[in-house]
């Protein structure tokens, strides 16, 4: 380099002493120079704007991938295809990125990450006068599932002891998934005389009361932070006008339909009734199965609101339900106004209820389940999100997490949703 210099500092010299060397001459020969370095620094800025381009679309189909994961029994392949499918079509809504574009992802699935890598070649316009026509940059991202097992119980009541409460050789068995209570009290999680709860995580914002070692498995981890309300932002169903008052069905078949049912529905003395798939308002009164009646239905979500819109299922009775697929109630398969009186009670008593597939939201309301069978057991999934939950007289409630065995959708903020994905280094 120092000779290239000097020798153009002669140069320089010989044009100075020249007098035939004109004023146009050296401004031209100068010019040169800081075209050059212009025109480099365009190459560059042109380059690092496309890496920008690439390292967002990395990051975000990283994350995109990572959250296949969330859904449970995710396949290699599809969460190789959501986060290459998802780079390029982020990228093709950018004008400047060049057409030659390579995806790679890496999926581990015992670590739950995905890597992103993308490899895209950007001409140059001045710099490929002194070096390679094309530059390369490459970019990548890593994402991966944060948080604990899946949120399957939340007790949403800070101040109440028995936030979550069993006694009575009630069991709740969540093998796959978390059981909080948010009560800050020293007795917000309670087991006595016999009863357990078994869950992959167990936690309260206070104290635990169990009266044996075995009432928790694992034990619970105590002054956790309270979590809110997961569903809190989730917009209420419309309650429109009554389609039936008052309505009781006594030892008659018939099916129902989606509509708002005031005063409440009664099904009784061995009626058989089906709900077809949709909404069901049940405003100003219970719902009741009782004296050996059956309910059933598939895609139906309950929406309760005002005072005595509660669920009553006794022991003499059959119920099976599932959540809609889709629309305001995707996922939820009973939905308690949030403007519902505080402490509604909502009973499960009944010997044959094994099917209650999505989500039970009653943030006002107490969720208390007493029957002498298993309970959800052949569900899919069952999450309960309530303002207090308890389980006496035997019953054992199974919260399953066989999330990727149904197209019940699962609602954000918890089950599987409840973890968050994050970049990673």
């Amino acid at each position: 380099m120092t000779p290239r210099f000097g020798a153009l500092s002669e140069q320089l010299g010989h044009f100075r002493r020249d007098g035939s060397a004109s004023t146009v001459t050296v401004f031209s020969f100068v010019a040169v120079g800081l075209i050059v370095v212009a025109g480099g620094a365009v190459d560059y800025a042109a380059m690092s704007a496309t890496q920008t381009q690439l390292q967002n679309a990395a990051d975000a189909s990283a994350l995109a991938g990572a959250k296949e994961f969330r859904l449970g029994n995710a396949a290699v392949q599809t969460v190789e295809q959501v986060a290459r499918t998802h780079a390029l079509a982020t990228l093709s809504k950018v004008a400047e990125t060049p057409g030659s574009i390579s995806v790679t992802p890496a999926v581990d699935t015992t670590a739950k990450t995905v890597k992103v890598t993308i490899t895209s070649s950007l001409p140059t316009y001045v710099l490929k006068a002194f070096g390679p026509s094309m530059a390369e940059i490459t970019v990548s991202a890593t994402a991966k599932v944060v948080g604990g097992a899946p949120i399957c119980v939340i007790g949403l009541d800070k101040d109440a002891n028995k936030t979550v409460f069993l006694d009575k050789s009630a069991k709740l068995e969540a093998p796959g998934c978390s059981v909080y209570s948010n009560s800050t009290g020293s007795g917000g999680l309670e087991a006595k005389d016999d009863a357990s709860i078994k869950a992959a995580f167990i936690c309260t914002a206070g104290g635990k009361f169990g009266a044996k070692k075995a009432s928790f498995t694992p034990d619970p981890q105590l002054d956790c932070p309270a979590l809110p309300d997961p569903l809190a932002a989730r917009p209420q169903p419309h309650a429109a006008g009554c389609i039936q008052t008052d309505l009781v069905l006594a030892g008659v078949a018939t099916t129902l339909m989606p509509g708002t049912y005031c005063g409440g529905i009664t099904i009784d003395k061995g009626a058989k009734v089906t709900f077809s798939p949709g909404v069901y308002v049940i405003k100003d009164g219970p719902l009741i199965v009782t004296g050996q009646g059956a309910l059933t239905g598939a895609n139906v979500g309950l929406f309760l609101t005002g005072k005595g819109a509660q669920i009553r299922f006794d022991g003499p009775s059959s119920v099976s339900l599932t959540a809609p697929k889709s629309g305001d109630m995707a996922g939820i398969l009973i939905f308690e106004d949030r403007a519902a009186p505080l402490g509604q009670k909502h009973e499960i008593t009944s010997n044959d209820t094994r099917m209650l597939l999505g989500t039970i939201y009653l943030s006002r309301g107490r969720l208390h389940v007493a029957a002498q069978s298993p309970v959800a057991d052949k569900s899919a999934y069952t999450i309960v999100v309530a303002n207090q939950f308890s389980l006496s007289e035997g019953p054992t409630m199974v919260l399953n997490t066989d999330y990727g065995a149904t197209s019940i959708p699962v609602p954000a903020g918890v089950g599987p949703n409840s973890n968050r994905t994050a970049l990673t280094n």
